[in-house]
């Protein structure tokens, strides 16, 4: 494990012991300089001191609050099919972390097919392509650029930006946030400290929030009747993940839920929740018997194939995310055993959800 996964791991924990804080201590102060900056940039965006561009279509932007897995891109997914199916030409817009060629707008697929590589666009950019057809997907770090194109080329209504919250820069209609019921805010600390990217307060720009992960209705109405009281005027909802399928990586074959029940499985994954992964594996029947967990957005190399192919070696099948599949080398991996979870979003009530995000970003 490396000094950067090793941090990042360290302050997920919600009560660390006494060494564990000490070790970390040093990191408050820098924590407290991170805040004021985000509050600084808020106050300043807000104030118009830094200029807000607008673009000639509905901006609907998916994020969070924190670091970590929270369902962006399930729920972008959700959100762009939904829409579509309504009718609205709608086109994905993100930043397409990692990816080489994102300086400027990168069309990613026109919606008909893929248009650039893993390595060009991002490893999220490639899956939001691959599970959405008929929508194009752009990835550029200028989500103002890439958003005007989306207009300019494919004649978008709407805009939905992925983990578009603090993307302050392009004007929105409708700011979605999503957080994660089983580690909402971590230890309450702004980064690097903790895993707040910024200030609690800032929940109050958001129009809907999303719980998602939602397994224990317990804690999630405790949950929403904090964050209710951060911000009453957001509509509240909550979601959890559904396991859609599995899909053998060799032949694209979808297989029956009975060919993975009792299955050994190794894990393999580099996401921002991995314990999630690993336990809708096991709610599948699986007996998970060796773990390969990478810090999120890890680029495979050779020891990392090597190490997929030991424990290839010592189960029945070793399966990994739809997001790992874009950044996999099959020829590298030179293993058979390879299969896919495929996850959707399933967010409660449906119906209520999609016309608030139609009503809210101004869609009629």
């Amino acid at each position: 494990m490396d000094i950067r996964a090793a941090i990042e791991k360290l302050i997920h924990i919600k009560n660390p012991g006494m060494a564990v804080r000490l070790f970390l201590f040093p990191l408050i102060i820098f924590s407290s300089v991170y805040g004021a900056a985000m509050r600084c940039r808020a106050w300043l965006y807000k104030s118009c001191v830094f200029e807000s561009f607008a673009i000639p279509c509905r901006v609907i932007a998916v994020g969070n609050i924190t670091v970590g897995g929270t369902g962006k891109t399930p729920t972008v997914c959700l959100l762009a099919r939904s829409l579509y199916e309504r009718g609205f030409k709608v086109v994905v817009v993100t930043r397409g972390y990692r990816g080489t060629k994102t300086k400027i707008p990168l069309i990613v697929s026109d919606g008909k097919q893929a248009q650039a590589s893993c390595s060009e666009a991002g490893d999220e950019a490639i899956m939001l392509a691959a599970k959405l057809p008929g929508i194009p997907v752009i990835a550029c770090r200028d989500r103002v650029a890439a958003g005007q194109l989306a207009c300019d080329m494919f004649g978008a209504d709407s805009v939905l930006l992925d983990d578009g919250f603090q993307h302050l820069r392009l004007l929105r209609d409708l700011d979605i946030v999503l957080v994660n019921t089983a580690n909402p805010f971590g230890n309450g600390s702004l980064l690097p400290r903790g895993i707040l990217r910024e200030p609690l307060s800032a929940l109050k720009r958001a129009g809907i929030i999303v719980l998602t992960k939602a397994a224990d209705p317990g804690s999630a109405a405790g949950l929403a009747s904090y964050i209710h009281g951060l911000n009453p005027d957001a509509g509240l909802f909550s979601a959890s993940y559904r396991v859609s399928g599995f899909r053998n990586f060799q032949t694209g074959q979808p297989l029956e839920a009975d060919e993975v029940a009792g299955k050994r499985a190794g894990a393999l994954c580099s996401i921002g929740d991995p314990a999630s992964f690993i336990a809708m594996l096991a709610q599948a029947g699986m007996q998970v018997s060796a773990t390969l967990v990478y810090p999120d957005h890890h680029a495979y190399v050779a020891d990392d194939y090597m190490a997929i192919r030991d424990v290839a070696a010592r189960v029945d099948t070793v399966v990994t995310t739809e997001k790992d599949i874009a950044k996999l080398d099959a020829g590298m991996l030179q293993i058979d055993n390879l299969i896919i979870m495929e996850i959707e979003q399933v967010i409660e009530p449906a119906g209520r959800f999609l016309d608030e995000v139609i009503i809210g970003a101004g869609l009629r």
